[in-house]
């Protein structure tokens, strides 16, 4: 008895397609011409670079962390201008970063952490459009410890890391960095 209902239905499923006359063939809308303008073309900004630039900044560990005092600013103007020189060479001149990886070097990796982010937080302001995004917020950074202090790297080192945006014009870095980190 349940094949009776299944065969009506068929047969009406069957009818319903049959009486479906589909729907009226749509001529496209006939192109219109639209004014042109040029805009002045702005970097764009393909992605971070995979290889970076490593440079070391000499500073004072108290006064870069140390509380807010004359001698703390004047501090901070020469770690800028340590960091402006760098930013002068061939290899960053003229680019922005992408990422900035800080570390700063101490014998306990909480006081190296701290240190790091007192630079990211005092410095990478300071140095304009090459740490700030496109809409103005700070460049992505990240602190960590540098390790103990040894030759070359003293206490209160700040080695840092810069991944440099690949704008328009620009090409990746080439080869390992040229100095040992």
């Amino acid at each position: 008895m349940g094949w009776i209902f299944a065969d009506t239905l068929l047969v009406l499923v069957v009818i319903f397609l049959a009486t479906q006359t589909g729907g009226a063939v749509q001529k496209p809308p006939a192109p219109r011409a639209t004014p042109t303008t040029t805009a002045t073309p702005k970097p764009v900004t393909r992605g971070v670079d995979s290889g970076f630039v490593c440079f070391r900044v000499t500073t004072n560990p108290a006064l870069l962390t140390g509380s807010p005092s004359p001698q703390r600013d004047e501090h901070l103007k020469a770690i800028e201008r340590q960091v402006g020189d760098r930013l002068a060479q061939p290899d960053l001149k003229g680019r922005r970063a992408g990422v900035v990886l800080s570390f700063g070097v101490a014998e306990q990796p909480q006081v190296g952490v701290a240190r790091a982010n007192a630079f990211n937080a005092e410095i990478l302001p300071r140095l304009g459009a090459f740490a700030t995004r496109d809409d103005h917020g700070p460049v992505a950074n990240r602190a960590f410890w540098g390790g103990n202090p040894k030759a070359g790297k003293s206490d209160g080192v700040i080695t840092v890391n810069v991944y440099p945006l690949l704008e328009t014009g620009q090409e990746p870095l080439a080869g390992p960095p040229p100095e040992d980190c």
